[in-house]
Protein backbone atom coordinates (compact mmCIF):
# COMPACT_ATOMS: atom_id res chain seq x y z
CA UNK A 1 0.00 0.00 0.00
CA UNK A 2 1.60 2.99 -1.12
CA UNK A 3 1.54 6.58 1.11
CA UNK A 4 -1.24 7.97 -1.57
CA UNK A 5 -2.99 4.66 -0.71
CA UNK A 6 -3.25 5.30 2.95
CA UNK A 7 -3.82 9.34 2.63
CA UNK A 8 -6.92 8.30 0.86
CA UNK A 9 -8.50 5.73 2.78
CA UNK A 10 -7.92 8.38 6.29
CA UNK A 11 -9.26 10.91 3.60
CA UNK A 12 -12.45 8.88 3.10
CA UNK A 13 -12.62 7.24 6.23
CA UNK A 14 -12.91 10.94 7.75
CA UNK A 15 -15.02 12.05 5.22
CA UNK A 16 -17.39 8.97 5.79
CA UNK A 17 -17.49 9.75 10.02
CA UNK A 18 -18.75 13.21 9.00
CA UNK A 19 -21.12 12.40 6.84
CA UNK A 20 -22.83 10.18 9.67
CA UNK A 21 -22.77 12.56 12.41
CA UNK A 22 -24.38 15.03 9.88
CA UNK A 23 -26.48 12.42 8.56
CA UNK A 24 -27.81 11.65 12.05
CA UNK A 25 -27.55 15.35 13.36
CA UNK A 26 -25.46 15.00 16.10
CA UNK A 27 -22.03 16.94 14.78
CA UNK A 28 -22.79 20.47 16.63
CA UNK A 29 -23.73 18.36 20.03
CA UNK A 30 -20.59 16.35 20.07
CA UNK A 31 -18.32 19.54 19.38
CA UNK A 32 -19.95 20.89 22.81
CA UNK A 33 -19.11 17.74 24.56
CA UNK A 34 -16.23 18.06 27.23
CA UNK A 35 -13.43 17.63 26.31
CA UNK A 36 -14.75 17.13 22.67
CA UNK A 37 -11.00 16.52 21.05
CA UNK A 38 -10.39 13.52 22.93
CA UNK A 39 -13.77 12.42 22.34
CA UNK A 40 -13.74 13.20 18.29
CA UNK A 41 -9.75 11.72 18.27
CA UNK A 42 -11.23 8.10 19.45
CA UNK A 43 -14.05 8.04 17.40
CA UNK A 44 -12.15 8.97 14.56
CA UNK A 45 -9.63 6.08 15.46
CA UNK A 46 -12.77 3.12 15.83
CA UNK A 47 -13.81 4.91 12.31
CA UNK A 48 -10.56 4.33 10.88
CA UNK A 49 -10.21 0.87 11.85
CA UNK A 50 -13.46 -0.01 10.53
CA UNK A 51 -13.18 -2.85 8.24
CA UNK A 52 -16.98 -1.71 6.47
CA UNK A 53 -16.64 1.90 4.69
CA UNK A 54 -18.34 0.56 1.54
CA UNK A 55 -21.57 -0.77 4.09
CA UNK A 56 -21.38 2.71 5.38
CA UNK A 57 -21.22 4.79 2.27
CA UNK A 58 -24.32 2.87 1.31
CA UNK A 59 -26.32 3.17 4.44
CA UNK A 60 -25.27 6.89 4.09
CA UNK A 61 -26.58 7.22 0.69
CA UNK A 62 -29.96 5.20 1.48
CA UNK A 63 -30.94 6.69 4.95
CA UNK A 64 -32.77 10.02 4.87
CA UNK A 65 -33.91 10.40 8.55
CA UNK A 66 -32.47 7.71 10.63
CA UNK A 67 -33.21 7.35 14.30
CA UNK A 68 -29.82 5.72 14.97
CA UNK A 69 -25.99 5.03 13.55
CA UNK A 70 -26.22 1.41 11.43
CA UNK A 71 -25.77 -1.86 14.00
CA UNK A 72 -22.07 -2.08 12.54
CA UNK A 73 -20.80 1.21 13.01
CA UNK A 74 -18.01 1.22 15.62
CA UNK A 75 -19.01 4.37 16.83
CA UNK A 76 -22.68 3.40 17.13
CA UNK A 77 -22.96 3.63 21.15
CA UNK A 78 -21.40 6.80 21.12
CA UNK A 79 -23.41 8.35 18.60
CA UNK A 80 -26.34 7.29 20.47
CA UNK A 81 -25.48 8.12 23.62
CA UNK A 82 -25.51 11.48 21.87
CA UNK A 83 -28.70 11.48 20.58
CA UNK A 84 -30.24 10.17 23.78
CA UNK A 85 -28.56 13.47 25.40
CA UNK A 86 -29.77 15.63 22.80
CA UNK A 87 -32.96 13.81 23.71
CA UNK A 88 -33.17 15.06 27.39
CA UNK A 89 -32.07 18.34 26.58
CA UNK A 90 -35.48 19.20 24.47
CA UNK A 91 -37.63 17.31 26.70
CA UNK A 92 -36.33 19.38 30.14
CA UNK A 93 -36.49 22.66 27.85
CA UNK A 94 -39.91 21.84 26.13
Amino acid sequence: MSVLDIFSRLTQQADLMDAMMDKLGVADEMRGLPDHAAVLRRAANRCLTCDRPDSCQEWLGHEINPDEAPGFCRNHDLFDRVLDQMAAETTSVA
